[in-house]
């Protein structure tokens, strides 16, 4: 699935959370999330993907190894279990958020606890202090042979400093000294440069979607992987022009609510549709229901789906990405699977049954 999050209710054992991120998957706060798409705070989508740094044989580069013995004469680090924020975090925080909304959160117990209280990750933290001020920290999460790192925040008036990038180092430090097998940044987007820095730490391996497995990502100088958003849009564009050779009335729309699968969700609840862009076939049905063809990038396949209105509204979705590609603004659930197939051919068929019964009922 593209776009998932479970909210675990008990601990997550060290070597499970080092299968989850193998998997593909990550740490927020305290859950753990999938997807292979961004929404970005302006409103616009962007695929992305998880990276992670071998620790085997590696070394710093020649500017880092210089970052650290500099700010390790001016600093002062404490390394310590993650506890309920106290003022000096929270201060550090307001100051970092007044410049950078869209990166950090102003409730940071988020990282520590869940809403009913529990730790179910090793969540870690690291305190920089000039003197007795405290003026970075980072959460990172550990698990049995690896390390997550989920949130670096720094005064701003220390920028010149390159805090973010240190306590980065020092996770990746910390984790070496443990003989850890990776370190996980996250992940980053080739088309949106906000993320790009992680990949200055060293030679990356980037998870392949559609394979499943991790490979070396290429070097600067060389043609990144293939942004999955634009894998997606792809598939849709060849299923939409086979439609429309066989006749049948089809739009491409983007559809954003997708972050609406992040969502708490009782046992029983139809699932929001798992897709940033799809089609929409024919005209609407009678009670705000759709005929949709989306593509499935890791299972490489597309579907075929009756979705109906989740009578939900998305306050941030506009009309139009900036380019002014169209969206379908409706958040929607998935009503029926009619179909989930590799093969195109069989899907356009079962599209042109099913609006023939459509037209007939």
């Amino acid at each position: 699935m593209a776009t998932h999050i479970i909210h675990p209710t008990k601990q997550i054992a060290p070597g499970e959370l080092d299968g989850y991120l193998d998997r593909g998957w990550r740490p927020t706060g305290q859950s753990i999330y999938t997807s292979d798409f961004l929404r970005t705070d302006d409103d616009e989508l962007h695929g992305c993907l998880q990276i992670r740094l071998p620790l085997r044989g590696f070394t710093f580069k020649k500017r880092h190894r210089k970052l650290m013995r500099r700010n390790q004469r001016r600093f002062r680090t404490v390394y310590e279990r993650a506890k309920i924020p106290d003022g000096e975090l929270l201060r550090v925080n307001r100051l970092y958020m007044a410049h950078h909304p869209e990166k950090t959160r102003s409730d940071l117990e988020y990282n520590v606890i869940t809403d009913e209280g529990q730790r179910v990750l090793n969540t870690q933290l690291i305190r920089i202090y000039d003197g007795d001020k405290l003026v970075a920290f980072s959460y990172f999460d550990v698990g049995q042979r690896v390390v997550y790192s989920k949130a670096g925040i720094y005064d701003p008036a220390y920028a010149a400093d390159s805090l973010g990038i240190y306590t980065m180092l020092l996770e990746v430090d910390l984790a070496q000294r443990w003989k850890y097998d990776y370190y996980y940044p996250g992940y980053y987007s080739p088309t949106f440069s906000a993320f790009d820095y992680k990949l200055t730490l060293g030679q990356m391996e980037f998870r392949d979607i559609s394979a499943g497995c991790w490979i070396p990502h290429p070097t600067q100088s060389e043609s990144g992987p293939t942004d999955p958003l634009e894998v997606n849009r792809t598939k849709l564009f060849e299923a939409l022009d086979a439609l429309k050779a066989a006749g049948i009335p089809a739009e491409f729309r983007e559809y954003p609510s997708f972050t609406g699968r992040f969502r708490p969700t009782r046992e029983g609840d139809n699932l929001m549709l798992d897709a940033p862009q799809l089609l929409l076939i024919g005209r609407p049905l009678p009670l705000e229901f759709y005929f949709t063809l989306t593509y499935d990038n890791e299972k490489q396949c597309y579907r075929y789906d009756v979705v109906r209105t989740a009578n939900l509204y998305d306050m941030r979705v506009q009309a139009a990405s900036r380019e002014g590609v169209p969206r379908f603004i409706t958040p929607v659930v998935v009503h029926n699977r009619i179909m989930e197939s590799e093969q195109l051919p069989a899907v356009i068929g079962k599209v042109a049954e099913r609006l023939r019964v459509a037209s007939n009922s």
